[in-house]
């Protein structure tokens, strides 16, 4: 089940956060996968300042979480996470699927979110999902800066991309 942020579920995302940030290891990023689990209270604040919505496992509880930020005409991914041991299921898809949803129902433009270029589980998965390149140059100002703040510490930007999903309504 797919549904809105609780305060509750601060006590279990930041941890799945971390599982998820494994992965990256596999991937020449080991670097994003050394960060500490966001204290619960930090967690909270950030997800009941933004919109974010949880995957829920109806034994394990929260096991995926998405949080997004209007950003000029989009409704900006900043970060979608899975737990490991529940990926490949469908899960960061249908939380896609929600934020789309939202993103029409707000009357924006589309989705927009940067993420590494060549990760399996990032721009092509994104690909997947009606996701595309969107070049910098083109991009409005506030998502170009959004772009740059997004970069990990010691990534190269070319290893990043930005990708934009517009709604058909716009």
């Amino acid at each position: 089940m797919i549904r809105p942020y609780r305060p509750a579920d601060a006590q279990h995302l930041p941890a799945v956060e971390v599982r998820a940030a494994q992965l990256f290891t596999e991937h020449g990023h080991a670097d994003l996968a050394t960060t500490p689990a966001m204290e619960a209270d930090a967690f909270d604040r950030l997800a009941a300042q933004r919109r974010t919505f949880v995957a829920v496992h109806v034994a394990d509880g929260p096991v995926g979480f998405v949080i997004t930020s209007p950003i000029d005409a989009f409704l900006h991914v900043e970060e979608l996470s899975v737990a490991p041991e529940h990926g490949r299921r469908g899960l960061g898809g249908r939380l896609l699927q929600t934020v789309i949803g939202e993103s029409r129902a707000l009357g924006l433009e589309g989705v927009s979110l940067s993420t590494f270029r060549d990760v399996p589980f990032n721009a092509p998965f994104y690909e997947r999902h009606g996701f595309a390149e969107w070049p910098l140059d083109a991009a409005p100002e506030a998502l170009k800066d959004r772009f740059l703040i997004e970069i990990p510490p010691d990534v190269s930007p070319e290893s990043r991309v930005l990708m934009l999903r517009r709604n058909s309504n716009a």
